[in-house]
């Protein structure tokens, strides 16, 4: 299983790209930015997008990848690319975003291959692309938002990313309740400490909350940091080092790639 950081700020700042992961070259875990990451051959490529939620740093490429590949589908008679998430995660990207006023709904066009179709991830339900199991589970976050575990064909080849989230039990008893461990976790810390109050409020950690969340878990996952706030970066990698300590950590950065 590669992974390839395409964004994981929390800030839309020069340098600073929006959330957006590439699994094995073809599928997305949220799409904040990814038509200024890829080429458009590898954007071609894409068939698959796992979304978390609908705030804007999550979704906002789904719009400009749509248009760049329409002449793409119009040319090559090929399935749509599946948007999958949560079923009103869904309704509301077609109801408040493709739906003609603010962008055109590529669910329907090119009429003859359309580029987007919406593919419905219930809460706890799965779905096999190739090799790869992808499942569900409820955060706390927005009005409706899910984390997603990417499970590979080998015990280790595990995943876990909550997506933006804020404290909740559900997420860390349905890791518990699985058949193998996460050995991964992509995780946030988007606010330092001090603003503990602010987090609360919008449904975010800081590192004092991240470490209470992941006390939740018998077993220490290797924990991938990403969604930090650009303005509070240095004091949230500060606190993490505190907040971490006895587990191995990593603070993600736009472009890496990894093999689990």
């Amino acid at each position: 299983m590669q992974l390839r950081v395409l964004g994981c700020s929390g800030s839309d700042l020069p340098g600073h790209h929006l959330t957006s992961f590439l699994l094995n070259g073809h599928i997305l875990l949220d799409a904040g930015s990814v038509t200024s990451s890829l080429s458009l051959a590898e954007q071609s490529q894409i068939t698959d997008i796992f979304v978390t939620h609908t705030h804007l740093d999550h979704i906002k490429d789904i719009l400009f990848l749509a248009d760049n590949l329409i002449e793409f589908f119009d040319q090559h008679d090929r399935p749509p690319l599946n948007i999958r998430g949560l079923p009103e995660v869904l309704e509301a990207i077609a109801t408040h975003l493709l739906n003609d006023t603010i962008w055109p709904d590529f669910t329907v066009i090119p009429a003859k291959s359309p580029v987007l179709t919406y593919e419905p991830l219930p809460p706890k339900t799965s779905v096999a692309l190739g090799d790869l199991l992808f499942t569900s589970c409820p955060v706390n976050h927005a009005k409706h938002a899910s984390g997603f575990v990417v499970q590979g064909p080998n015990s280790g080849e595990t995943l876990g990313y909550t997506g933006d989230t804020g404290p909740n039990a559900e997420w860390w008893t349905f890791l518990a309740g699985l058949d193998r461990p996460v050995k991964h976790l992509i995780t946030e810390a988007s606010f330092p400490n001090h603003l503990e109050e602010l987090a609360t409020v919008s449904k975010h950690l800081t590192p004092k909350l991240l470490q209470q969340e992941l006390k939740k878990l018998s077993y220490k996952p290797k924990v991938f940091i990403y969604h930090m706030k650009s303005p509070f970066s240095e004091q949230i990698q500060e606190e993490l080092q505190v907040a971490l300590e006895g587990y191995s950590y990593h603070l993600l950065r736009e472009s890496e790639v990894f093999d689990f």
